[in-house]
């Protein structure tokens, strides 16, 4: 996961006037500006919004601290309405794994769950053959965690109207967001498997073979369909396992069926195995670490990890999302720049008691884990 270290920080809500809303005709301009669009459609108010900025820029960039910290603040804030709306629409791609709920600020996340006893019921009567079945809730609050996204700020060219540096790191800012959380989901998803007492469905071996990956495919599938969750170095070792066997006469034919090599062709794996979706992850390199060879980047999610995971209502992992974006500013303890900062809360949690209905696929020989 990527992290931004800093010293001197500022929260912005300690130093915002609060002047500005999201519904500002100057918020409306700002983005345009970040995305490099026309400016005419706003007539006169885009001279003054655009004057307004620029001077912004000039007063975050001031010896005066107070007044750098409040237009520093003020600048962050018009960032933060610009990037908060797709950065709550791309989280929502933690749904993946189960169920995604957004709540607000001020809300307790809580997670109810069912589950049946009864095998109780037949230990307690002598000689008793009938289980008892009961189901029973639980009630329990879910921890959230911090994500982060940043980038280098440089207010002098703010100060001059120039925002290809706010839409690069704009843009960075969702990506960092959405791939330290799904990381941070994966790692919570596989802790609690790891960790879950009693049945569980976890293959970790050097090397997968077709046997044992089928063997977790039909102890998950009998909590529902399944789809399986992973980086391409795993979802690729299933496109052997499609072909076919069979004789004619006397003769061996093996093959693969036509629309398995366009699926092949298109995606560069199987999309379905066995009745099951493959799903890949999209998994770039964490440019801020080299593997343990140094010769390549390390990859930001376990390459060797995948989820075998029942369909839709029925998957145990719950993921959220709590208030909105909130921001500061400080200085990058590495490098000394000024660094403006997104945090977002963020929660995962695998129903206790049904950690048994999710499968783990790991192998060693990809690795990712250590």
């Amino acid at each position: 996961m990527n992290t931004f270290e800093m010293n001197n920080v500022r929260r912005d809500s300690d130093n915002y006037n609060g002047k500005i809303t999201k519904y500002s005709p100057v918020v409306e301009v700002f983005a345009a500006m970040v995305n490099g669009e026309s400016l005419d459609k706003f007539g006169k108010k885009a001279d003054v919004a655009v004057n307004y900025i620029k001077d912004l820029g000039v007063k975050a960039s001031s010896d005066n601290s107070v007044i750098a910290a409040n237009a520093a603040a003020e600048l962050n804030t018009l960032r933060r309405f610009v990037v908060e709306a797709p950065v709550l629409e791309e989280i929502k791609l933690l749904g993946i794994f189960g169920t995604y709920q957004h709540v607000g600020y001020d809300e307790t996340i809580e997670r109810e769950v069912y589950n049946h006893t009864g095998e109780s019921s037949r230990k307690q009567a002598a000689g008793g053959d009938v289980v008892f079945p009961m189901t029973t809730k639980v009630t329990y609050p879910v921890p959230t965690f911090t994500i982060s996204g940043g980038y280098a700020v440089d207010y002098r060219r703010v100060a001059l109207g120039d925002m290809s540096r706010e839409n690069e790191g704009l843009a960075q800012v969702k990506t960092d967001i959405l791939n330290n959380a799904k990381l941070a989901v994966v790692q919570k998803v596989y802790d609690a498997i790891k960790n879950a007492t009693g049945v569980k469905y976890m293959l970790e071996t050097a090397g997968l073979t077709k046997s044992a990956v089928d063997n977790v495919l039909t102890k998950v599938r009998r909590n529902g369909r399944p789809t399986i969750i992973g980086d391409y170095a795993i979802i690729s070792q299933f496109t052997p396992w499609a072909g076919y066997v069979g004789t004619i006469n006397t003769n061996t034919i093996t093959g693969i069926s036509e629309k398995a090599m366009n699926e092949i062709a298109q995606n560069g794996a199987l999309s379905m195995y066995n009745g099951a979706v493959l799903a890949e992850m999209e998994n770039p390199y964490n440019e801020y670490k080299l593997n343990t060879k140094g010769d390549n980047f390390e990859t930001l999610l376990p390459a060797g990890l995948a989820f075998v995971i029942p369909t839709g209502a029925k998957s145990p992992i719950a993921t959220y999302s709590r208030g909105g974006l909130t921001s500061q500013t400080g200085n990058d303890i590495k490098t000394g720049k000024i660094l403006t900062r997104f945090d977002i809360e963020v929660g995962c949690d695998v129903a206790k008691g049904r950690e048994h209905q999710i499968g783990v696929i790991y192998d060693t020989n990809v690795g990712g884990l250590d």
